[in-house]
């Protein structure tokens, strides 16, 4: 279990690498029809560094949820939560490789309609289902860490606050004038790579409280 545990964090390391050299790949904004003919490699790169993502986002969270019932019963509901958010959220990632390869294949079509709409959605979808399910998750997860230990405490209460924040952020995102989402993401990334380097063994779980 500990080895699974060490491998979902190793997935998630490669996750978060994956995810961001796409970033710079391919930018944050949806892709012209000539772009897609013209650069193709470029965006099928973007395609299988998406998968690559959701892959390892997917290894990654059943390495948590591994992690959170293995030290605890209490928390196998915040558990199944944390499983569900992080696999939707890969699933999202893998849903945007495919929308962005169906785009790439359209192009040689010469639909510049069906590209505009699947390129949209290769591009937009993460960046918007991503500050929802990101609250859920780290929600969930900082809850869990708090009722049993299964990390360190200060993990668990920066865990709540970060998803505290991330909310704040995703309102201000829905209903203000100010463009949030990348920073949600590099925020939820940022996470990530701190979840997965617990995972791998940087810290050791909290103590249980013994009682007088």
């Amino acid at each position: 279990m500990v080895k699974f545990e060490r491998f979902g964090g190793a997935s998630g390391v490669i996750a978060v690498a994956a995810i961001a050299l796409q970033f710079l790949i391919a930018g944050t904004a949806p892709p012209e029809i000539q772009s897609l003919i013209h650069n193709r490699m470029r965006w099928e790169w973007t395609t299988m560094l998406r998968i690559v993502g959701s892959l390892g986002i997917i290894w990654f969270t059943a390495g948590l949820a591994a992690r959170l019932r293995r030290l605890g019963s209490r928390p196998a509901s915040a558990a199944s939560v944390v499983l569900g958010a992080g696999i939707l959220w890969g699933t999202v990632w893998l849903l945007s490789a495919l929308f962005n390869s169906a785009a790439i294949s359209m192009s040689a079509v010469g639909d510049p309609a069906g590209v505009g709409l699947l390129a949209v959605l290769g591009a937009d979808s993460v960046l918007t289902l991503t500050p929802a399910l990101s609250v859920a998750f780290l929600a969930a997860t900082g809850a869990a860490v708090l009722a049993s230990p299964t990390f360190p405490r200060r993990y668990g209460y920066m865990t709540l606050c970060s998803a505290g924040f991330r909310l704040v952020l995703a309102i201000v995102d829905w209903y203000g004038s100010a463009s949030l989402a990348m920073r949600i993401m590099d925020l939820t990334l940022l996470w990530v790579v701190v979840t997965a380097f617990h995972l791998l063994g940087a810290t050791r779980p909290a103590a249980p409280a013994t009682e007088a």
